[in-house]
């Protein structure tokens, strides 16, 4: 039982290191093509297919397409074509190891992967060639894996009677399903599943009926990843995990009720096509057909679906983060921009903020800025390239900035409380400069270009002219010691919150030229593919 609990983890070792790396080798791409690949349904979902087919992994498929969606790039109904391809995507699996990892002496090519791998990883200058040599080092692990759990696999099979235990339960395809999901969720992997289920086949542990039963499980113990990853997510998140979900559950349970059949015309299949009958074929393409069954179904279904998804989860918490989702944090390119897309609403609500004194609102976005410096520190724990790591440095520079024209904000709806209490008007002077301070704020969209800096130091030299004022007239007993002392600290506040926000803008230009923008120009795509009311 250890080695078959070592050949499993070596398998998901080999798994995790070829999407890791892929995902920092190709993130970029991966943007590109979500990015220009799904203006329509059909497109979107030869994307979902493609993209993980090449991954071996629809989760970060799913993660890569939240990204898009909750950055605008995208529409919710392209999302659902990508999601719905991605299902389609993961039976590639099960046709690897069908082809490759019972027929192909896996020692010839899998231990020169890992050392050509291993040798990119340590000795590569360029950090895309250190995460293709993870790529490839644990292409080699997975196959080395399989071979492991095939060998393992058939000394089980020589002293245990499984079909005997099957058939003991008086629901041999039922538990054989219920295998397969508890597979999947122990494993969160449907990948590792479907080479479990494929080399017990092979080795003859069970028969081909509980065997393809066991993969509509696993189809189905997916789900358990797609729910687990939207707890705590953004509504988009959430929505494309029941979309997940039902996906699966309407296609294994249709799957399930023919299940004689569907094993029937696999046979036929298989023979027209001259794949012969090897169990292990056999099984993937049952895969490969119930899953593309599953598109069959759904798609009279998807308008229906996309509409009343999209009434759910509606009733957010106010000033909740729109861009953040803690799935998107182990990508990158993505984190990235999406750190960019929220501090840069905050920033406009900053902005706002100052102008009005909206306590609430303050409030709010000192919480939206725990939240982003959460989610970086979150994306902090992944491997990043260094134009990531000075991205989110410029990031975390801008989060520090804006917070701290919130407090200096705070400072000011408090000295102005004091003059409330004192039922005392603010003085005139100080009324005229705050007007000014406001006219600043409204008039420059880049509070960081040459004029707007130039009309500041203006206001600067009446902010002095201001100070010299009030303390003039508390000097002659025109105004009170404390009001006075409370007017300097406003406008000393107002004064340095205006220029936290002139260097937010910085580093948030800073932040925006070293994350990724190539997609931007399809924000226009969102709303084209919506389907007919």
């Amino acid at each position: 039982m250890s080695e078959l609990l070592g050949s499993l983890g070596l398998f998901l070792l080999g798994m995790w290191l070829m999407t890791e790396g892929l995902k920092l080798a190709g993130g970029r791409a991966l943007e590109h093509l979500l990015g220009r690949w799904t203006r329509n349904k059909i497109r979107g979902l030869l994307t979902g297919i493609g993209i993980t087919a090449l991954l071996q992994s629809s989760s970060a498929v799913t993660v890569a397409t939240l990204g898009f969606v909750n950055a605008g790039l995208i529409s919710f109904y392209q999302a659902l074509w990508v999601v719905f391809g991605s299902n389609v995507g993961t039976t590639f699996t099960a046709w690897i190891v069908a082809l490759f990892g019972f027929t192909v002496k896996i020692n010839a090519f899998a231990f020169p992967l890992v050392g050509i791998g291993a040798f990119l990883r340590i000795f590569s200058n360029r950090e895309r060639g250190r995460a293709l040599g993870m790529a490839l080092a644990g292409f080699g692990l997975l196959f080395l894996g399989i071979d492991a759990l095939k060998n393992n696999f058939q000394s089980v099979a020589d002293g245990l009677d499984v079909a005997g235990i099957f058939a003991d339960t008086g629901s041999p395809v039922i538990v054989a399903v219920l295998l397969g999901a508890v597979l999947t969720t122990l494993t969160q992997s449907s990948s590792a599943a479907i080479a479990i289920i494929l080399t017990a086949v092979a080795s003859g542990i069970v028969g081909m009926e509980e065997a393809a039963a066991s993969v509509i499980g696993a189809n189905i113990g997916t789900t358990s990843t797609a729910l687990l990853a939207a707890l705590g997510a953004t509504p988009n998140a959430k929505r494309l995990a029941w979309a997940h979900v039902i996906f699966n559950l309407l296609t294994g349970a249709v799957a399930l009720i023919f299940l004689p059949l569907f094993l029937a015309l696999v046979q036929e299949i298989a023979q027209d096509t001259g794949l012969g009958q090897a169990p292990v074929v056999l099984l993937s393409i049952f895969h490969t057909g119930f899953n593309l069954l599953g598109l069959l179904l759904i798609l009279p279904l998807e308008k229906h679906l996309s509409r009343w998804l999209l009434t759910l989860y509606t009733q957010t918490e106010a000033h909740a983060p729109k861009h953040l989702d803690e799935n998107v944090a182990s990508v990158p390119d993505l984190a990235t921009r999406a750190v960019a897309l929220e501090l840069d609403d905050v920033f406009l609500r900053v902005r706002k903020d100052i102008g009005s004194g909206n306590a609430t609102q303050a409030a709010a976005l000192h919480n939206t800025l725990n939240k982003v410096n959460e989610f970086i520190a979150k994306a902090l724990r992944s491997e990043l390239a260094q134009s990531h790591s000075d991205a989110f440095a410029a990031a975390l520079k801008a989060s520090h900035h804006l917070g701290y024209a919130l407090r200096a904000m705070d400072d000011v709806r408090e000295q102005m409380a004091l003059f409330q209490h004192r039922q005392r008007a603010l003085p005139s002077a100080l009324t005229d400069w705050l007007a000014q301070s406001d006219h600043w704020l409204n008039s420059h969209s880049t509070p960081g270009d040459t004029q707007a800096r130039q009309d500041f130091e203006t206001l600067k030299q009446h902010y002095d002219e201001l100070k010299a004022g009030l303390i003039a007239k508390a000097s002659v007993g025109a105004l009170a010691i404390d009001l006075t002392d409370a007017a300097l600290t406003l406008a000393s506040q107002r004064r340095r919150a205006t220029e936290q926000v002139i260097q937010a803008h910085q580093a948030l230009q800073q932040l925006q030229s070293l994350s990724d923008n190539n997609g931007k120009e399809n924000a226009d795509v969102a709303a084209a593919d919506k389907p007919a009311a």
